[in-house]
């Protein structure tokens, strides 16, 4: 039987994520170029009530598997309901949001179907005969863009945070909700969730930010992370850094600014003591200004920098906060 059609699986949070309608929009556009349709499945307890929204924003069917066992991501469960699912509705790709869960989701599906996947894509295009899909993502730390391509079926990619734009929802379109039905048995329940814990109001401020003040690698160690929050509370910023920083536990783990971290498009982002790896620039590109302070003047940071100051960042950034404490 032929592998037809492109699915989303749509991620629940609150509401539909905002990854899944980035996605949705690039599935509509890949469809339409085939010439196919796309499928969007939900998950979850209470979640037909999504449906009509994602139809309006270009699902063509709305695949929904209810049940209040769902209503939490388990591991085994949702990895139940989507191997059914591509068994039923046989799709020729598979996209979903590059998220905590649905990375975990989508290796354990590639491991149980023994298929495909590319994770973090920054973009998916069709080659020019198109009959595969190029699947973009970064390697070498974001240093470079792979083309990557799978022989397996479905071929299946999670995608990266605003990498897409949505599409404007438009109320007219019509499309089919199909409820579909899997077995969720007490073996596919072995993990007890026993609450959730949401991230602090800080880390949650981040992409509201107006100002955001980040730190890298130039900064040295760790001790001199207080000139990040010195020239931070001096301007109301928020703080972030990039993601060796984090790996290295100066900030927390989901704080870091990149292509696999957070997406921030503040009114100005001072970056201090950062390369401009493609990584970290992609998560904060957006910012409407960008001052650079680094002592390398070939430094890529300055390539995105609409202003940047060549200087050691221990002279620069404690003059800078001299200058506005009497302003202050």
């Amino acid at each position: 039987m032929e592998h037809k059609n492109i699915l989303t699986v749509v991620e629940v949070n609150d509401g539909v994520t905002k990854t899944s309608y980035q996605i949705l929009a690039k599935a509509r556009e890949i469809a339409d170029e085939l010439g196919q349709e796309v499928y969007s499945l939900i998950i979850g307890a209470e979640v037909e009530k999504y449906s009509k929204d994602l139809i309006a924003h270009g699902a063509d069917k709305v695949v929904v598997v209810e049940n209040e066992s769902l209503k939490e991501y388990r591991t085994l469960s949702y990895v139940k309901v989507l191997n059914e699912v591509l068994d039923e509705f046989r799709p020729f790709a598979v996209m979903m949001p590059a998220s905590q869960n649905l990375r975990d989701l989508g290796g354990r599906i590639a491991a149980k179907r023994r298929i495909g996947l590319i994770a973090e894509c920054v973009q998916i295009l069709l080659n020019d005969e198109k009959n595969d899909i190029k699947w973009i993502r970064p390697t070498f730390d974001g240093q470079l863009y792979s083309d990557i391509r799978t022989n397996t079926f479905p071929q299946m990619g999670t995608v990266a945070e605003d990498v897409f734009k949505a599409l404007e929802a438009d109320e007219e379109r019509t499309g089919e909700v199909i409820n579909f039905n899997v077995n969720i048995e007490m073996e596919n329940m072995i993990t007890e969730i026993l609450g959730n814990v949401k991230r602090s109001s800080s880390n949650l401020s981040l992409e509201d930010a107006k100002i955001i003040v980040a730190g890298g690698l130039g900064l040295k160690e760790p001790k001199n992370w207080h000139l990040i929050n010195e020239l931070a509370d001096l301007l109301g910023a928020a703080t972030t850094g990039t993601k060796p920083i984090s790996d290295q536990l100066w900030i927390p783990a989901d704080r870091y600014v990149g292509m696999s971290g957070r997406k921030v498009h503040p009114r100005l982002y001072i970056a201090i003591g950062i390369s401009g790896s493609v990584q970290h620039v992609q998560g904060m590109k957006d910012s409407d200004i960008i001052i650079a302070i680094n002592n390398d003047p070939d430094a890529a940071i300055f390539n995105v920098a609409h202003y940047g100051i060549v200087g050691d960042l221990f002279e620069v950034v404690p003059m800078l906060i001299e200058k506005l404490k009497p302003l202050v």
